[in-house]
């Protein structure tokens, strides 16, 4: 009788925990972009902190890599966001203007009057959809921009907790592990803290030399806001594979309006020198070297984790991969 009461609890136990963990990742789970971002960026920022934390302290140490990283970041983001609202603005109210450059761009071209009329009977058309579409969408939009910036403000505010107590919350998991599994265990959590470190502060450098490396190109086509450009290339870089069209295409469309020829030749040494060799080539294998993940099963991370869960897949999968790798190292040594 004693043993099943003993069970009973046990199990109502069991059922209690579970219960509470279901309703807190239910509870979490809109804010779970920013805790894998925290922790993305907790990697990322490490490297400062470590650097700075003998001459000024853990505390400041966290908050100041915190800064470094996060401010650049988001004034890139939030700077170019508003720079797009602005331009999308200015098409949707001065369609004249952009129906007589349309005009002017054809004609040029040597397209027939006919055909340049037909485009231009249906181009009002076309912008008032694209408009009544926004207008439909505009909720959903202003929606999901607040959840965005509610997500990246708790980014900033995990990754700075990552830093302060990442090692203290390790440790004390350890410290429930019975003792003959703890060093088993702690070899097996380094490996996954070093794999973690390589991929992403490894990606992160990669996405720094992109940013680099486009600011010549964007000034030899004399495209305008080339630091602003090269800095949403850098961000774009940090979701790897897909990201970097959402620069190249618009600034194609723009040199468009300047000289198809010119366009044509941007976005092809665009995307060979921009995308191609740098996202296919280059990254699986320097992330790859940095993370001791295979680059074939870096790729596909990247690649399946954007098409199923966008850009936390971005970050989740690869994470995945990292774990499975570093359990795969660990028990083949």
């Amino acid at each position: 009788m004693h043993n099943q009461n003993e069970m009973k609890w046990i199990i109502a136990l069991v059922v209690g925990i579970t219960i509470v963990l279901l309703l807190t990742l239910y509870f979490f789970f809109p804010l779970l972009d920013g805790l894998i971002m925290g922790i993305v960026f907790s990697y990322v920022a490490r490297p400062i902190k470590n650097k700075l934390e003998k001459r000024l302290g853990i505390h400041l140490s966290s908050l100041i890599a915190v800064i470094i990283i996060l401010i650049p970041i988001a004034f890139l983001m939030f700077y170019g966001l508003f720079q797009g609202i602005n331009q999308l603005i200015y098409v949707l109210i001065h369609q004249e203007d952009l129906e007589g450059m349309i005009s002017k761009m054809v004609s040029e071209a040597g397209i027939s009057d006919y055909y340049i009329q037909t485009l231009l009977n249906y181009l009002p058309n076309l912008i008032e959809f694209i408009r009544s579409k926004l207008e439909l969408l505009a909720f959903d939009i202003a929606k999901q921009f607040v959840m965005f910036v509610i997500n990246f403000f708790i980014s900033g505010i995990v990754c700075y907790y990552a830093l302060l107590d990442g090692g203290r919350f390790i440790r004390n998991v350890i410290s429930i592990i019975p003792q003959n599994k703890r060093v088993e265990l702690e070899k097996f959590l380094n490996e996954v803290d070093e794999t973690f470190l390589g991929l992403w502060f490894g990606n992160f450098m990669f996405a720094i030399i992109i940013g680099l490396a486009s600011i010549p190109f964007f000034l030899y086509f004399n495209v305008p806001f080339t630091s602003l450009l090269s800095g949403l290339m850098f961000l774009a870089a940090l979701i790897p594979i897909f990201a970097e069209w959402m620069v190249l295409v618009p600034v194609t469309l723009y040199l468009v309006t300047k000289d198809p020829n010119t366009a044509i030749w941007f976005i092809v040494i665009g995307f060979v020198f921009l995308y191609f060799i740098p996202e296919v080539i280059l990254r699986p294998y320097l992330v790859g070297y940095t993370s001791k993940i295979h680059p074939l099963v870096l790729m596909l991370a990247f690649i399946g984790g954007g098409i199923v869960g966008g850009i936390l897949g971005f970050f989740l999968a690869p994470m995945i991969a990292g774990i499975l790798t570093a359990l795969y190292n660990h028990y083949t040594r």
